[in-house]
């Protein structure tokens, strides 16, 4: 993930990064996937949030701007690339996820994407010292009466044309010219169809963005993983990666030329039968699928109450020994069938891999009819961190 990350950085010039790690991580484990991308974790550094990020990673520019405690050493980390793949800061969608990092340990920013859901909250997200985002004018009414306020880096987010959470852009220009009520830290927007490099809309939202009146203190974010690889007029201070950090190609297409990201997740299951199955013997529920010839067919202890999508195609398939074998008949809840033909020796116990380095997620998300979102959040099992 770091690695990722540190892509992430590079594609956005340099600009910080909130490592989003919304729905305990994409799956991976929030706590987890916080520590590991946490530079303190591991002996190094970690930037300075107290002043607006820089434009571009400079290793002299940015030793001098560590916060006060931190080693000069982070200069050299940045310059050989290594702090490159420590985030900035963290975005999650609720409070509870938030306090679950605070209570880790995690000391970065952490911004709240929906924000507070009640006044209460309001006093945990100073109490946590939280970033709130403010996407709606009760949230901004909540803060007025908040005794504290103006201690809160607040962040104001403006619908573009996403169609969901944030205030239009004339209200953005009227909160933002206010001289009291909330202490403004930054700005931001979300992008509706920036996975798809040849629509014009991106390039609109980014204008209607631009056009909102920000004074200068203020920073801005605007890219989410997709932004990030194929829209980089969309950089800004701060950059949003998602899917991305996990390995996964948020685009409609190729990654650019010259990025590669690495898979963060490997599932696995185990091989818990094997039998010789005659032609014309029908497979799983429905009998949807028979075999065409003397066959052996393998059953491997994973379904769709793991998580697994039950409406798999027939283009599905799992990596077993190198081989990509094909799910045959219907996803069961515990178990799914194979066939075993370009592997006709092997046993049960033997590892199956559904996703990973050798069965690219994007494949098997494709044949659900899904997308590697939804098969990242959904799958459950007991989790080895290496």
């Amino acid at each position: 993930m770091s690695r990722n990350l540190a892509t992430a950085r590079r594609l956005s010039g340099g600009a910080r990064q909130f490592a989003t790690i919304k729905a305990d991580a994409y799956g991976h484990g929030a706590v987890a996937v916080a520590k590991a991308l946490t530079a303190t974790a591991h002996n190094s550094t970690i930037p300075s949030t107290s002043e607006k990020p820089r434009s571009a990673i400079d290793a002299a520019e940015f030793a001098d701007g560590c916060a006060d405690g931190f080693a000069k050493g982070c200069a050299d980390n940045i310059a050989d690339g290594y702090a490159d793949g420590y985030a900035d800061g963290f975005a999650v969608v609720t409070v509870d996820e938030a306090l679950e990092l605070r209570q880790a340990g995690i000391e970065q920013p952490i911004l709240v994407l929906q924000g507070p859901q009640s006044a209460d909250a309001c006093n945990d997200m100073h109490h946590y010292q939280l970033w709130p985002v403010i996407h709606d004018m009760y949230q901004y009414q909540w803060f007025r009466q908040l005794a504290v306020r103006e201690r809160l880096q607040a962040w104001l987010k403006v619908d573009t044309g996403m169609g969901r959470l944030g205030v239009l852009p004339h209200q953005a220009n009227d909160l933002l010219a206010a001289n009291h009520g909330v202490n403004w830290y930054g700005v931001m927007t979300h992008f509706a169809c920036a996975d798809e490099p040849d629509n014009p809309f991106t390039d609109q939202q980014i204008n209607t963005f631009q056009s909102v009146r920000k004074p200068d203190h203020l920073v801005s974010s605007m890219a989410n993983s997709a932004a990030v690889l194929a829209w980089p007029q969309a950089r800004a201070d701060w950059s949003r990666p998602g899917i991305m950090l996990y390995g996964c190609n948020p685009l409609d297409r190729a990654l650019p030329a010259g990025v590669t990201l690495e898979p963060a997740m490997r599932v696995t299951a185990p091989l818990i039968a094997k039998k010789l199955l005659p032609a014309g013997a029908g497979i799983c529920y429905a009998q949807t699928w028979f075999c065409p010839e003397d066959m052996p067919v393998g059953y491997v202890a994973l379904g769709y109450r793991d998580g697994l999508p039950r409406s798999l195609d027939a283009t599905a398939t799992v990596c077993i020994e190198g081989h990509h074998c094909p799910v045959v008949g219907r996803v069961s809840m515990d178990s799914i069938a194979v066939d075993l033909r370009s592997v006709p020796d092997v046993q049960p116990g033997a590892e199956v891999e559904l996703w990973g380095e050798s069965a690219p997620i994007d494949a098997i998300a494709n044949s659900a009819g899904t997308i590697s979102y939804e098969l990242l959040t959904s799958i459950r099992g007991r989790r080895e961190y290496i």
